[in-house]
Formats: C-alpha cells, sequence, structure tokens
C-alpha cells in the first residue's frame, strides 16, 4: 500500500534522539572522539548542553574499565564485526554512575569505507538493581539450604545412633521369651515402627549426601524383574497389614541394567510404601515393567489419595506432602519422593507422575537407560 505522503526519516530520528527521555544517541569519530550526542545523551551522563561534543569516549567508561582498555576494545570489536554490544557500568560527569545497556555499531559510507561509529544506550540501572538483589537472596537461600543441609546430616546421624541398641535389645527380649507368648505382638510392632524409622533416617542421611555430593553408584549387572520382587518382599508387612492386592506385572524376557541395586531397591521400596499408605484398605497396586527403544521402563500405579493437580509440579520438592484428612493417609516427612527423583537421575533416569486428581490414584513411571553403564550419565554428584 502507498503512504499517502512521504516521511521525513531524518527529522523522525533527530525527534527521536532529542526527545527519548531514557535513550542516548552518541556519534563516535575515528579517532574515537565524540562527534554529536543527543539531548537524551546530556541527560543520562548529565552534560550541559554541547559540552560532550570533543570528550574522548573512555571519558564515558568507569575508571577500571578504562585501566582494562575495554573503551579501546568496543571499538575494535565494532570495527571488525560491525557491532559491539556491551551491558556495563558508565560514568557520568559528576562522577557518579549508572548501568548502561546498548552497542556500538560501525557506519560506512556508500564505498563500504569505515565512517563513524554511533552508539545507542539506554539507562537500566534499576533492572540492575534488581538483578543485584536478586543475587542476594539467591546468596541467601543457598547459605540456607548449607545450613539445612548440616542440620539434616547431624540430625540424621544422631537419630541413627540409638537404632543400634535398640535392635539389639529387640533381639535379646524376643531370644528370652518364650513362643507365643502375650510379648510377641508388641515386639513385632516395635520392631516394624523401628525399621520403619530406620529407613527415614537413612532416606534423610543420602540427601544430604547427595547435596554434597557425596553419593557413588556402585553399578553392577542386574535385572530389573528381580529387583521388583525383592521391593515389594520389603513392603509385604505394610502391603499385608492393609490388606492391599499387588500385581506384578513383567516380561519373561530379563530387563537388564548396569546399576546400583541397592539404591534403585530404595527407589521403588519408596514408590511401593507411598502407594500402601496413600491407598485406603483393600485397594489395589500395580507394578509393571516393559522395554521402550533404550529405557526399561517400570510403573507403580495404586487407586489411593491421587494428588491434586496443583500439587503435581513440585511432588518431588524435598518436605512436599500432600494434605489429605483421610484416615488412612499416614503423613511422613515428605523425603521419598525427593530422594527418588534423585537417585533416579544418578542413574542417568527420569521419574514421572501422573495423576487424575484426589482421589483418583497415582501413577509413577521410572524409566532407566538399559545400558545405564556405558552412557553418559554421572556416576557421582
Amino acid at each position: 500500500m502507498t503512504p499517502s505522503h512521504s516521511l521525513d526519516i531524518p527529522r523522525l530520528l533527530e525527534k527521536f534522539a532529542a526527545e527519548s527521555p531514557e535513550h542516548a544517541v552518541l556519534v563516535i569519530d575515528l579517532s574515537g572522539h565524540l562527534a554529536w550526542a543527543s539531548p537524551g545523551a546530556e541527560r543520562v551522563f548529565g552534560y550541559p548542553h554541547g559540552k560532550m561534543v570533543g570528550l574522548e569516549a573512555a571519558a564515558l567508561f568507569v575508571p577500571e574499565d578504562v585501566e582494562r582498555g575495554l573503551a579501546g576494545h568496543e571499538i575494535e570489536v565494532a570495527a571488525r564485526t560491525g557491532i559491539a554490544e556491551d551491558d556495563r557500568w558508565q560514568l557520568r560527569a559528576d562522577g557518579s554512575r549508572f548501568w548502561a545497556v546498548g552497542a556500538l555499531v560501525a557506519v560506512h559510507d556508500a564505498a563500504g569505507r569505515l565512517e563513524a561509529y554511533v552508539k545507542v544506550m539506554r539507562d537500566r540501572t534499576d533492572v540492575r538493581a534488581q538483578v543485584e538483589v536478586l543475587a542476594n537472596r539467591v546468596a541467601v537461600l543457598e547459605q540456607a539450604v548449607r545450613r539445612k543441609d548440616a542440620f539434616l546430616s547431624t540430625l540424621s546421624h544422631e537419630l541413627r545412633n540409638p537404632l543400634a541398641p535398640l535392635a539389639n535389645a529387640m533381639q535379646l527380649i524376643r531370644l528370652s521369651s518364650l513362643p507365643g507368648s502375650d510379648i510377641d505382638y508388641p515386639l513385632r510392632v516395635i520392631e516394624r515402627q523401628t525399621e520403619l524409622l530406620r529407613r527415614l533416617v537413612d532416606d534423610l542421611l543420602d540427601m544430604t549426601r547427595i547435596g554434597a555430593g557425596k553419593i557413588e553408584l556402585e553399578r553392577q549387572p542386574m535385572v530389573l524383574q528381580e529387583l521388583l520382587r525383592d521391593s515389594l518382599d520389603d513392603v509385604r508387612p505394610l502391603v499385608e497389614e492393609r490388606r492391599h492386592t499387588v500385581d506384578l506385572i513383567v516380561p519373561d524376557e530379563p530387563l537388564r541394567l548396569v546399576a546400583d541395586a541397592g539404591r534403585l531397591r530404595q527407589v521403588f521400596v519408596n514408590l511401593l510404601t507411598n502407594a500402601a499408605k496413600y491407598t485406603p484398605p483393600g485397594g489395589h497396586i500395580s507394578v509393571q515393567a516393559t522395554l521402550e527403544g533404550h529405557e526399561a521402563v517400570a510403573k507403580v500405579s495404586d487407586d489411593g489419595l491421587g494428588i491434586p493437580h496443583d500439587m503435581l509440579p513440585r511432588i518431588f520438592d524435598l518436605f512436599t506432602q500432600v494434605e489429605s484428612s483421610r484416615p488412612f493417609a499416614r503423613g511422613g516427612l515428605g523425603i521419598g519422593l525427593a530422594l527418588v527423583r534423585d537417585l533416579v537421575a544418578l542413574h542417568g533416569g527420569t521419574v514421572q507422575v501422573r495423576s487424575e486428581g484426589s482421589g483418583k490414584g497415582s501413577n509413577f513411571i521410572v524409566r532407566l537407560p538399559i545400558e545405564t553403564g556405558e552412557r553418559t550419565a554421572p556416576m557421582s554428584r
């Protein structure tokens, strides 16, 4: 479409340079001196009208950047590549500083000869301040995480120390009691709860080790089907207590991995324990395994409590729990799923969760490369 009148482009650009309060436009000659400065540049740099012309461009740089030769380097980059983009501190006439975002462009004449440089920049000290505030917050959070890890590590060790004497004492009581005595049932309760406490403490300790990069995987050839059966045996007392039915659906062909069987057993024991805890008595749990491409895929599904949609993105975060008023939903510290995520990641795999919402069950999907020991996944963190 043809415009009804032609635009005076030079006049419009001049108006932009004059009326833009936050943008500075500078023309720099081949000797590195300012040949022209827009009214916006004079405002931003704090110079009286006409006083910037003739200044060496380096005078607008902070002293430490001048000492590093960055003023000349910027011109050299523009001359060689056509443009130099920089975010840096600049110096005002009164010696104060502001954070500028801009670019220096090399301008050529009709014959292709370098004629001058044009620099356009904007005062973004406000953005720089926001970045620094966020950086300070990150530093504070990192320090808090380090303190939290140190606390959890100390707590885990202190809690772990009494567990061995407790286990030994229970064993002595069992050996000294008569079979079928009244003490048999309370002993089984104490043993089961002590074992749950031991696993909780071990999970806490492992989380602190992973955070400190002290987990090393002991990779050995293994078969996923055998690992899943062993994991089901570990949680069988809880499953039987809650009268759940469990289906194990696995292929006949062995799914062979090179992995740390002990660590992967932790993964599936945690997932199965959660399924048993958050499924009402008499519920159904399904464990499936298959091969998809170069990945072994294991799924742990239940028809229990489910996960609200707003919880799904953070269900693997440390100390995250699904709140419920239902009596069958036994609480925890929210450690297990964070540990599952990290241990699977150490094996070069992934874990996902799917749920249609509260009361509609959960489906956790673990994917592990079948050639785990030969991939580029890290051995430790």
